[in-house]
């Protein structure tokens, strides 16, 4: 294969690989399944063109030696490469999950690494960039079907994995145990560390785009009306979890205080700075629970309050929240 054309097809296989594990992230999982299926055999086409990278790399360094402009960096983005790929086939085929073979789950390591590909990607390119042969000498009959066999190849691998890696959601994330009370792992975004909180001079603040701005104390939490759901927590950590949280219900707090019509956006906030912005129409769906399986939240998990947003992942369940925003 030319090798203008061998390097296009990683740098696409990356780029989707990126695109899609980021984007997939911040959409809730029905919309974002047809990314995890794009982001599966993006993974299968750059394994599958790396063989056409290693035979170019190979005689690149035989005729150039270690010296050039760029070759470190390029070395450096094949070891990235090589641990990112193998990490998530690792992950896929049960070798590696988020508690094993590492205490620091291999799906984040995997992540990581997939994001420092993308840096020295982008450097390498700077430096090597290509513009011979044109792309459109490459767009011919040859080229169409090696990419079409490509993207065939992968897609029949990936569907062959998925069924030997059954023990996993669509994202990838493997169970760890369900309505066990706060005895699920514990994992925290941001480089957060647990807050210590005298829950008697805690307080949720609501403001913004409501009438009737407040400050509740947990007594006062504790007295509305509660909402009960099972719900699935599935952490970007590589592990889901279904718990049966307890609290109230974030739209009708915000309704009970005047929410405008015209709002549209709800910020929620950690007393750590940990933020998120949620559409008004996922905020009416989340609960602020004071409460899993029917105890206290612990202090790992978000006490006194953490929000429990239905579909979306878990970095987006801020812990220790302390204030809500319309807008």
């Amino acid at each position: 294969m030319p090798r203008r054309l061998a390097n296009l097809a990683l740098l696409a296989a990356i780029a989707t690989l990126l695109a899609s594990g980021i984007v997939a992230w911040l959409l809730p999982e029905t919309a974002a399944s047809p990314l995890y299926v794009a982001h599966r055999v993006a993974g299968i086409a750059l394994v599958l063109a790396l063989g056409w990278k290693y035979a170019i790399a190979r005689r690149s360094l035989r005729r150039r030696g270690t010296r050039a402009a760029g070759v470190w960096i390029g070395l450096a983005t094949a070891g990235l490469t090589i641990a990112a790929v193998g990490l998530g086939l690792g992950w896929t085929l049960g070798f590696a999950s988020f508690d094993r073979p590492f205490a620091y789950s291999a799906l984040n390591l995997h992540v990581i690494a997939g994001l420092a590909v993308g840096v020295l990607v982008v450097s390498h390119a700077l430096l090597r960039g290509e513009s011979r042969p044109a792309l459109v000498t490459l767009a011919g009959r040859r080229a169409a079907l090696r990419g079409f066999g490509l993207l065939a190849a992968s897609f029949v691998v990936s569907v062959a994995l998925d069924r030997v890696a059954l023990a996993r959601r669509a994202t990838g994330s493997r169970h760890a145990g369900s309505f066990t009370g706060n005895a699920f792992p514990v994992t925290i975004w941001s480089l957060d560390s647990v807050p210590t909180i005298d829950v008697d001079a805690w307080r949720l603040t609501v403001s913004g785009a409501v009438a009737r701005p407040i400050k509740l104390s947990y007594l006062d939490i504790a007295a509305l009306p509660r909402r009960d759901a099972a719900v699935v927590l599935d952490c970007t950590g590589g592990w889901w979890s279904e718990q049966v949280w307890s609290g109230v219900s974030l739209g009708d707090l915000l309704a009970r205080r005047g929410m405008s019509e015209a709002a549209t956006r709800v910020e929620v906030i950690s007393v750590t700075g940990h933020r998120w912005t949620f559409d008004r129409s996922e905020a009416e769906r989340a609960i602020l629970a004071t409460h899993v399986g029917g105890e206290p939240l612990s202090a790992a998990h978000g006490y006194p309050l953490r929000l429990v947003a239905p579909s979306l992942r878990g970095f987006l369940w801020i812990k220790w929240v302390g204030e809500v925003v319309v807008a």
